[in-house]
């Protein structure tokens, strides 16, 4: 059975698997700041964090928070929303594109054109969430773990880790397929009279 793709189409499909894939992990993986507490490497993500100091204790081990609310700034509860609806969003597309490689009549023209529109929605609101994650810098339990130099968008004695890139490659990977879309279909859907 012939897909609904045009070859631009599979390439589409390609590049919003690969970047939602990359966008998604970097989402879920707590390894967005890397810093130390205690000669103890710390991570700390939107929603998840590594070797933290909880209760006036070390826990050496990843987690997320307790609740929503535990979420240490309003920043990162909002990130946490919006890179979440982004990246399910993308996944949605993602999928619609990877089976229309196969099933024929899935994606046309207009159909395409409607997917990279939510597409583009999608990417943008993952860089939105990067772009808005440095303004929780200055709370307090990152201020612990960066030597109490850290502030909004100044992380100061802490790094950027690599779970933070992949969440913004993967965002600037969907926003790149969602233009790809323009031609992604074969065209208009066959007929199918009795």
């Amino acid at each position: 059975m012939a897909g609904s793709l045009t070859k631009q189409g599979i390439i589409w499909a390609i590049i919003s698997l690969l970047g939602t894939s990359v966008a998604c992990a970097g989402y879920y993986l707590p390894y967005w700041i890397q810093g130390s507490y205690k000669n103890q490497t710390v991570h700390l993500g939107i929603f998840r964090r590594c070797n933290y100091y909880k209760d006036n204790m070390m826990v050496l081990e990843c987690g997320r928070y307790t609740t929503f609310s535990d979420i240490p700034t309003l920043s990162w509860q909002i990130c946490t929303v919006i890179i979440g609806i982004g990246c399910g969003l993308s996944i949605l597309i993602s999928l619609t594109a990877l089976l229309s490689c196969c099933v024929s009549d899935l994606i046309t023209r207009k159909v395409g054109r409607i997917a990279g529109g939510l597409q583009f929605l999608a990417g943008a609101l993952i860089a939105a969430g990067c772009v808005l994650y440095p303004n929780g810098w200055s709370h307090i339990e990152v201020q612990q773990v960066c030597n109490n130099q850290a502030e909004a968008y100044n992380l100061g004695s802490c790094t950027i880790a690599w779970a933070y890139y992949m969440c913004g490659i993967g965002a600037v990977l969907i926003i790149i397929a969602s233009f790809l879309t323009y031609k992604a279909g074969k065209g208009k859907m066959g007929s199918y009279a009795v």
